[in-house]
């Protein structure tokens, strides 16, 4: 039930950001897109991903408007792959995560899962570097 409910919450959220928010999309600035509050070491963040910044920056929203998106930066272990922005974008755009933080400073670090999956195992599966190929 669980999990009906994430699925349900994630395609609510991103329609409304694509219906009311796609100017918010359109911007890369870390400070315009993800705006909300940094969460603190080991709080578990969990939402959908509406924007991916960079290769290792994503902003997982907390509700349908940038202020309510907040900013994490995936994992050192991740952070050992190249800094591919699509291979993100195609491993967690639009999937619903859960993130452990688990650094200090103005984007914190975290470990995250999509699906029960550890996302640096996405991160270099074949399918997903195929499907990042194709990312524009």
């Amino acid at each position: 039930m669980a999990r009906g409910w994430a699925r349900a919450r994630a395609a609510a959220i991103a329609l409304a950001v694509l219906t009311f928010g796609a100017p918010a999309l359109a911007q890369t600035s870390l400070g315009k897109t993800c705006r909300a509050p940094a969460p603190a070491a080991g709080q578990i963040v969990t939402g959908p991903v509406l924007h991916v910044i960079d290769g290792r920056t994503l902003c997982i929203a907390q509700g349908p408007t940038p202020d309510q998106w907040v900013p994490l930066r995936i994992s050192s272990v991740v952070a050992a792959l190249p800094a591919d922005r699509e291979r993100l974008m195609a491993a967690a755009f639009s999937q619903s995560l859960i993130c452990k933080v688990t650094g200090d400073g103005p984007v914190k670090s975290a470990t995250c899962t999509v699906a029960g999956r550890p996302l640096e195992a996405l991160l270099t599966e074949p399918a997903t570097i195929t499907q990042a190929k194709t990312w524009r």
